[in-house]
């Protein structure tokens, strides 16, 4: 039994196949994931050592290198990248694609304890700590938090210590991040000649604090039948304690701490700003766990702060980024989109058929096989996101295909009279090769993606998957439910109607009548445009190919600008300021606050917030005093535009060009009155000697590209120096290209430092050893914890340094007393005794052993796979990302590099180059596998070549678009012109396969064609029309949130204008001139029943 017979005879069975695609559909969707992107976070484990004081070029050579060296060793590692920060060195290690992460922390961990003996053996030398997560995970969201009626102290206390963890707790959560706090502490200001007129030191000092403070086990003591554990608790419990602490013996009289120091129940200096609205606040960012539904985790931290405000109604969280936002708005338009989308395809087929029961059939279609893709993406483990929604909503338009060419041919056959059971199964049966052959080409055409590995294949994959399982199950509803539909639902004679209906039926009779007038003609002059050009096939094929070349030297010149991944839309802006280093964190910070009040006055901006003294944003950041962020919110529904826009507005006002023109006016538009004069000024004066990166948060891009800016550039080398000055020219060249914002670079050899050259000699006579004494500065100038004062569970630091007036110049410094030279080496001072009563010798100072200088000094030293690299990156707006790195490369290839040196671009655009190398081999592939598909299907090598002429074809229309249309060709458009492949070719299956079952019958071929082409011409138009419908919406972007896949319903559109037109004439030009050079010659291959060749009416004559 056939296909069409078993549809129509067994009409139960049919309508229960799809009534269960549709329950499992309506079974998957509620319980699929929601997320921005499909899940492709990169394996990563972070190894972490802090080094208290230790320099970085200290921590590159002990500690960053080893480890290095070490986890190397571990199979699968991808990059490995890592920064000797001044205390701090961290180790990136990103494994390759699926590598379980588990297995992977497991061996770095191992790798490190076989090389831990080696690392430095000084007590101020963390423990590693070796993190399952990524530095660069871009966070979910990122919340100022204020309350008016707490102090900044105690809103941190209460953050740190309480709400932290309660947002950790929520499910989904990786991490929470704190910036800007007020935290509490116990400081004690020693006065240095006190100090050293008792004997004692800052060393001894906090030996005798940490010495006091205890709470340790002493032993056990049986007495009786029972034994009690002995614990000597001599822990501090209030301040004043703290202050009566006895800390040595001078002549018999008790000194106590508070004799020589200033106790206070203070907070710790603060290195980190954090404002809201120009109030002080707490930033708190939250990132995911790699495989969690980001929209559920945004959804659980918004129900506990709801918690959060019940127990704390004056606490108010402000939103400063929220993935969810983005993600809901951006499904929400996709959503919408191919609602519009199927809306259109469903008018399209109602004007072609004027019937409201052959569209509703076809109408069905539509349901049915999107809930079956979404039980499909259920059963593969994808979310619903940008990508996998994406394509559900491009496929709109080829899922209608297959079920607009069976309806379509079934009322033909109706129209000749047939019972409409029998025209279902004999246009099903007649139009099944074709339809067979389409619906395959689409499918060959995305199985292709699925074996591109890394990146680019886990974020296409997916969309790969929902558009050939849509496709397929389209084809199958084609096939059975729309054949068995027909049967009920149409009638003989399509277009009588019964007495209920003849009102209606009149008025679309008459609308009927006038289309099909209208349509006669257009198929009437395509037959003579056809049989003009079978006529001319020579001239017909030359012109194609002219177009070509044409539309190819177009290409080369550069017209069409290229890029990675398209923009996205949102409302979020960074604006990234750098003060010349050195520049101390209060003259920063007031900068800042100049920069935050211009914004609140530009009507666009909802709010402004601000971290000062931090570089990076999310879990990757450092404390940095010539560094500020700020985080700008504009009005909801702002489009990439907009937001572009605004950031190149600012840019410009920020550059520090000074003048009084409207480049610079305080608000947008405004700059009229003195008081918006002054405030121009005030802008002004504080930019000088300023820089301000700004850029959208585009949180597509930065998922993508693990947060990194849309132009970097790499530099290697051995020599940090050399390598600082060739990024300096690197980066003055760059800054020349048109389109490039100011150039940032993650190293800086130009930060302030003081060297200390120590006298040995003099050193080892006081007493003192080299490491005690960058102990002792480090302790008086940045201060150490001698313990910890516990409240309630929670410990405080106490924290020894000295008063702010005795460390804050380059006298203060060389006057620094170390005590005399018993108390230098710590006899007796902490104990609290003394030599006969006296001072042994006059005090030390730390000028008088050492020579201080001041220069500059590397920030930091940044490495990838093991040599030394410095980061140049830019901003970019204006122009595409593409001729920008175009004219980057020409800038590096011209600049003279020594020896030994060389650069690269930065990973996002190698992976971008990466991807569009991967994505033209799935080109080539798909290609390849259609042409053996279609000699499969036609017992012919020479006929699948003619159909893969429209694919080129297509290309006209591709250009035309982008050109039109300014839109960039770049990962989503290079998906649309492979999705144009599968699409193209079906259209000349349409043609070619009833051209063959004519030619079967005994046609001549130019007869043949002449008449296949206008007959098929109506389900083409139909397909076409109905796609370019369900796409429309989507590359006109009329909804916020759908730019990412604009440019790929552009190209499709685009390019399908163009193939249809140019395959309805130049397709079979090229047939008949085969055919005609093989002298007429057709052998059929193939054993196609003759009653399915070609529809004849009771008189004999073929049905067009």
């Amino acid at each position: 039994m056939s296909v069409a017979r078993f549809a129509v005879t067994r009409r139960v069975s049919v309508a229960m196949l799809s009534a269960a695609i549709v329950a499992l559909g309506l079974f998957a969707a509620p319980r699929l994931a929601v997320a921005l992107l499909p899940s492709f976070a990169p394996p990563v484990v972070t190894v972490s050592v802090a080094y208290s004081n230790a320099s970085p070029e200290t921590i590159e050579t002990s500690v960053t290198r080893p480890i290095e060296n070490a986890v190397s060793r571990v199979s699968g590692v991808d990059i490995l990248e890592s920064n000797s920060y001044q205390g701090q060195s961290t180790v990136r290690v990103q494994f390759d694609f699926g590598t379980d992460i588990n297995v992977a922390a497991v061996d770095v961990q191992q790798q490190i304890a076989r090389i831990r003996a080696s690392l430095p053996n000084d007590p101020a030398l963390q423990e590693p700590q070796v993190i399952k997560a990524d530095p660069n995970a871009t966070a979910v969201l990122a919340l100022q938090v204020t309350d008016p009626a707490r102090t900044q102290r105690d809103l941190s206390d209460l953050i740190v210590n309480e709400l932290s963890d309660e947002l950790a707790s929520v499910r989904g959560v990786g991490s929470v991040g704190v910036s800007g706090v007020t935290q509490r502490a116990i400081t004690i200001e020693p006065d240095e000649h006190r100090l050293a007129s008792v004997g004692l030191t800052l060393d001894s000092l906090i030996a005798r604090i940490k010495n006091e403070n205890v709470n340790l086990p002493a032993g056990v003591i049986k007495i009786g039948p029972n034994e009690y554990g002995i614990r000597t608790n001599a822990l501090y419990k209030a301040p004043t304690e703290i202050a009566d602490t006895i800390v040595t013996n001078s002549n018999g009289t008790l000194i106590r701490l508070r004799d020589v120091a200033r106790v206070s129940d203070s907070i710790q200096e603060q290195r980190i700003f954090s404002r809201l609205n120009g109030s002080p606040s707490v930033l708190v960012t939250i990132t995911a766990q790699p495989d969690a539904n980001v929209v559920a985790v945004a959804s659980g931290i918004t129900a506990k702060i709801g918690e959060i405000r019940q127990r704390y109604p004056n606490i108010k969280f402000a939103t400063m980024l929220d993935q969810r936002e983005f993600i809901l708005t951006a499904l929400a338009s996709l959503e919408h989109t191919a609602m519009y989308g199927a809306i259109l395809a469903v008018l399209v087929i109602l004007l072609f058929l004027h019937s409201w029961r052959a569209t509703l059939i076809v109408a069905v279609s539509l349901p049915v096989s999107i809930l079956g893709t979404l039980f499909v993406a259920y059963v593969f483990h994808e979310s619903l996101n940008v990508i996998t929604l994406g394509g559900i909503a491009l496929a709109v338009g080829l899922i209608v295909d297959d079920a607009v060419v069976v309806v379509e041919n079934i009322s033909r056959f109706l129209r000749t009279g047939m019972p409409p059971a029998e025209a279902a199964e004999g246009a099903t049966t007649q139009i099944l090769g074709a339809v067979v052959a389409s619906s395959a080409t689409v499918v060959t055409v995305f199985f292709p993606l699925l074996l591109i590995p890394g990146l680019q294949g886990l974020i296409f994959g997916p969309f790969a998957i929902v558009v050939m399982s849509g496709v397929a199950i389209s084809f199958v509803v084609a096939i059975t439910a729309v054949p068995m539909l027909s049967a009920e639902l149409l009638r003989r004679n399509v277009g009588t109607a019964t007495d209920e209906e003849k009102p209606v039926a009149v008025s679309r009779r008459s609308f009927g009548d006038a289309f099909d007038r209208m349509y006669g003609r257009f198929e009437s002059g395509y037959r003579s445009v056809l049989a003009f050009c079978l006529d001319r096939p020579l001239a017909v094929l030359g012109s194609a190919a002219a177009l070509l070349v044409i539309t190819l030297i177009v290409l080369q010149s550069g017209v069409v600008s290229t890029e990675i991944f398209p923009p996205s839309d949102s409302r979020f802006v960074q604006f990234d300021l750098q003060t010349p280093n050195g520049t101390a964190l209060a003259i920063t910070n007031r900068i800042s606050r100049t920069v935050e009040d211009a914004f609140r006055r530009d009507p666009r901006v909802v709010a402004v917030g601000a971290t000062i003294g931090q570089a990076g944003f999310g879990n990757n950041t450092r404390s940095i005093t010539n560094r500020g962020s700020l985080q700008v919110t504009l009005t909801p529904g702002t489009s990439a535009r907009d937001a572009a826009a605004f950031v190149q507005e600012w840019r410009t006002r920020l550059s520090g060009h000074g003048g009084g023109g409207s480049q610079n006016r305080a608000a947008p538009g405004t700059e009229t009155s003195p008081a918006q004069r002054a405030e121009g000024d005030a802008l002004r004066r504080a930019m000088v000697g300023t820089i301000a990166r700004g850029q959208t948060i585009d949180i597509v891009q930065r998922q993508i590209s693990q947060g990194q800016t849309a132009l970097e550039l790499e530099i290697f080398g051995p020599d940090i120096n050399r390598l600082q000055t060739i990024s300096d020219g690197v980066m003055a060249a760059i800054a020349k290209i048109p389109g490039v914002g100011d150039p940032d670079k993650n190293v800086t050899n130009s930060q302030p430092e003081v060297n200390v050259t120590i006298d040995r000699t003099r050193l080892m006579m006081s007493g003192l050893g080299t490491g005690d004494l960058a102990q002792f500065i480090s302790t008086a100038t940045n201060g150490s914890i001698a313990s910890f004062y516990q409240i309630n569970g929670i410990q405080y630091p106490i924290i020894i340094e000295l008063a702010p007036n005795q460390r804050r110049s380059f006298a203060s410094l060389q006057s620094l007393e170390l005590g005399s030279g018993a108390a230098a080496a710590g006899t007796g001072a902490a104990t609290g005794s003394t030599t006969n009563g006296k001072i042994a010798s006059p005090p030390l100072t730390l000028g008088s052993i050492a020579d201080l200088t001041t220069g500059f000094g590397p920030s930091a030293i940044s490495r990838e796979d093991r040599q030394r690299r410095i980061e140049i990156s830019a901003p970019i707006s204006g122009r595409p990302l593409g001729p920008i790195v175009a004219d980057a490369g020409q800038v590096m290839r011209n600049f003279p590099l020594p020896a030994g040196y060389r650069w690269e671009y930065g990973p996002e655009i190698q992976h971008g180059q990466t991807s569009f190398n991967s994505l033209w081999l799935v080109v080539g592939l798909a290609v390849v596998l259609i042409y053996m598909l279609l000699a499969a299907q036609f017992e012919s090598y020479i006929d699948p070549l003619v159909i893969i002429l429209a694919v080129p074809l297509s290309l006209v229309g591709i250009v035309a678009s982008l050109v039109v249309t300014g839109r960039a060709f770049g990962l989503t458009a290079f998906i649309g012109s492979l999705m144009l492949v599968g699409i193209a070719v079906k259209n000349a299956i349409l043609v070619i396969e009833f051209t063959k079952q004519l030619r079967e019958e005994g046609v001549e071929p130019r007869e043949a064609l002449l008449h296949a082409g206008p007959m098929r011409l109506r389900p083409i138009l139909m397909t076409t029309l109905a796609t370019i419908g369900g796409m429309l919406p989507l590359a006109i972007g009329i909804e916020a949130g759908s730019s990412t896949q604009a440019p790929l319903a552009t190209v499709v559109i685009g390019g399908l204008i163009a193939s249809t037109f140019l395959s309805l004439l130049v397709v079979p030009t090229l047939y008949l001139l085969i055919a005609r050079r093989s002298k007429g010659r057709f052998v059929s291959r193939r054993n196609v029943p003759s009653t399915t060749a070609a529809l004849r009416s009771p008189g004999g004559t073929m049905v067009s």
